[in-house]
């Protein structure tokens, strides 16, 4: 809905007033930080401890001031303890405990920092079919069907040095349950593979009647397995990925100036040393759709150290 020009003139006006001008609410979108590189499909349990950094710069409009300072950068630090287990032969799981710190740069210099424990995630997949390991297949592939949830343990009304709430978007936590499908599936030729990774994610209203926009994730990457010795072997990788995101929805009314869609280039290292796994890996964006006063993804990039038993 539009409004008319001297109400925004108004809401404009009534925003350069301290005492009652509201923290700008246009955030990034929500990162999904679900990107593990491609990791080894045997029967071996995982944990791992994972850094993922993602940003978002915000365009110089009236929409995007606090205080008259214009809001330039949305810096996200992720820190994500995680478990794969496998509960069955078949049957694996993963929780995955987020520790978040985002950080809100002006153009004055100055810096709003959110932080504590995040969402904490519970995954499940069920493996369909798995001939990885049979070396009678020249062409073997691994399929994956799960799903998840997300428990709202994060906090999500932290506030500004001035009481104003920080917007959902950029809280440490939701509020809110959701829950994910997923389907994964790998093929490999000798030591060339492929993956693939799609996921749905629902998200629910927390009690703030704040709901994020439902999403989309599709990834695909290309590998290569190179045994470099007996104990060490390094898989260089390369693909991209797409999120779609819906508007967010507050009071069932959409928020303008969110969702999206994004394209990302990604490419990693994956270095296998005995019983070690070590990660590296960055994310380039290509194309995005999103409103004129809405923030541009930035570069992505994450380091991971794994123990498998």
């Amino acid at each position: 809905m539009k409004l008319p020009k001297n109400l925004i003139s108004l809401l404009i006006a009534l925003s350069l007033v301290p005492r009652n001008q509201q923290a700008c609410d246009i955030c990034g979108c929500g990162v999904g930080g679900g990107y593990l590189g491609v990791l080894p499909q045997f029967q071996k349990n995982l944990m791992g401890l994972r850094y993922f950094q993602s940003s978002f710069h915000h365009p110089a409009t009236l929409l995007n001031t606090t205080d008259g300072q214009y809001l330039k950068t949305d810096l996200y630090h992720s820190a994500d303890l995680w478990l794969r287990y496998y509960m069955t032969e078949k049957l694996q799981v993963f929780t995955f405990l987020p520790y978040k710190v985002n950080v809100r740069s002006y153009e004055n210099g100055y810096n709003e920092l959110l932080s504590g424990v995040g969402d904490i995630q519970l995954n499940a997949l069920h493996q369909v079919i798995n001939q990885g390991a049979d070396p009678t297949k020249l062409l073997r592939h691994i399929w994956f069907l799960g799903g998840g949830v997300k428990l709202p343990t994060g906090k999500y009304m932290q506030r500004d040095s001035r009481r104003r709430m920080f917007p959902l978007p950029i809280q440490v936590g939701t509020g809110a349950w959701s829950f994910l499908l997923q389907n994964m599936y790998i093929l490999r030729f000798k030591n060339f593979g492929f993956q693939t990774d799609v996921q749905y994610r629902y998200q629910l209203a927390n009690e703030l009647q704040y709901k994020m926009g439902n999403t989309i994730l599709a990834g695909g990457s290309a590998f290569y397995w190179w045994q470099v010795s007996p104990h060490m072997a390094v898989l260089p990788i390369i693909g991209g990925q797409f999120e779609s995101l819906e508007k967010d929805t507050e009071y069932g009314y959409a928020k303008e100036n969110t969702g999206g869609k994004f394209g990302l280039l990604t490419a990693g290292v994956d270095v296998y040393y005995q019983k070690m796994i070590f990660q590296l890996f960055g994310q380039l964006p290509l194309v995005s759709s999103v409103q004129e006063a809405q923030p541009s993804v930035g570069t992505r990039f994450g380091v991971g150290v794994a123990l498998f038993w």
